[in-house]
């Protein structure tokens, strides 16, 4: 037995003891992965690197606790683009047609893997690792002072959707569709821009239908609790929970 599949073996073993779903980080080298990685991992309970992360020569892995929220008596959509908790609440209202309160939520506790591949990893098109069958969700970085870094996602993507979408999928999803596993794009050094990017059309985030954000990955504030972008993040993490549960083999 390989030293992955033992590895392998193992996550599958701890999974079945705690709730986790696994998002890849992907993108150039120097984009900020790892500082964003750090940002998105960062908590109460891990506020420091070392308590929240592990590594190997291929592979650097941190981890968060994150509360998924259910809502009492709604059973879950067969979809990962399921509505959100507050989207529930007002379909529960519609659906009742009256303005009776909603049926009480409650938080579960997920436990959050951010994988980032080691800068000495190239991209390419035929990246085929097996771990990426694994993953409920993909993080596209890109430095928006470097343009081509966004161009570059196309091929950082295509291997990870690609195993997707045959082991969880089993190929019956195109690798640029829109209901594909869930995926946020970050652009990143929003610091050293004169003015604020515009959203547009043709871009990576456009092309996938993805949520994207803009940020300085040094500033904990742009990420702070209650931001837009938190919100956006927690949105994200929701869909990947969605995914799994509703892909997993």
């Amino acid at each position: 037995m390989t030293r992955f599949q033992n590895w392998e073996q193992e996550l599958q073993r701890l999974e079945a003891e705690v709730r986790t779903v696994r998002i890849l980080i992907l993108g150039d080298p120097g984009v900020g992965k790892s500082c964003l990685t750090n940002l998105l991992a960062n908590s109460a309970i891990t506020p420091t690197r070392s308590s929240r992360t592990v590594s190997n020569s291929e592979w650097t892995v941190q981890a968060r606790l994150h509360e998924y929220p259910i809502m009492g008596h709604l059973p879950l959509t067969p979809e990962w683009t399921s509505l959100s908790s507050s989207e529930r609440s007002n379909q529960w209202m519609n659906i009742l047609g009256n303005p009776r309160e909603p049926p009480p939520a409650s938080n579960v506790i997920y436990f959050v893997e951010f994988y980032d591949k080691n800068s000495s990893m190239s991209k390419s098109r035929v990246d085929r690792h097996p771990l990426y069958k694994n993953m409920d969700g993909i993080v596209l970085v890109y430095n928006m002072k470097d343009m081509e870094s966004q161009d570059h996602l196309h091929d950082w993507i295509y291997g990870p959707l690609l195993e997707i979408s045959q082991h969880r999928h089993k190929k019956r999803k195109r690798i640029l569709d829109r209901h594909h596993v869930p995926i946020l794009v970050v652009g990143t050094m929003l610091d050293t821009l004169r003015t604020r990017p515009l959203r547009r059309f043709g871009t990576i985030a456009h092309q996938l239908g993805a949520e994207e954000i803009f940020l300085n990955c040094l500033d904990p504030d742009l990420m702070a609790e209650k931001t837009h972008n938190y919100g956006k993040v927690c949105k994200f993490l929701n869909r990947a929970v969605d995914f799994k549960m509703c892909n997993s083999k």
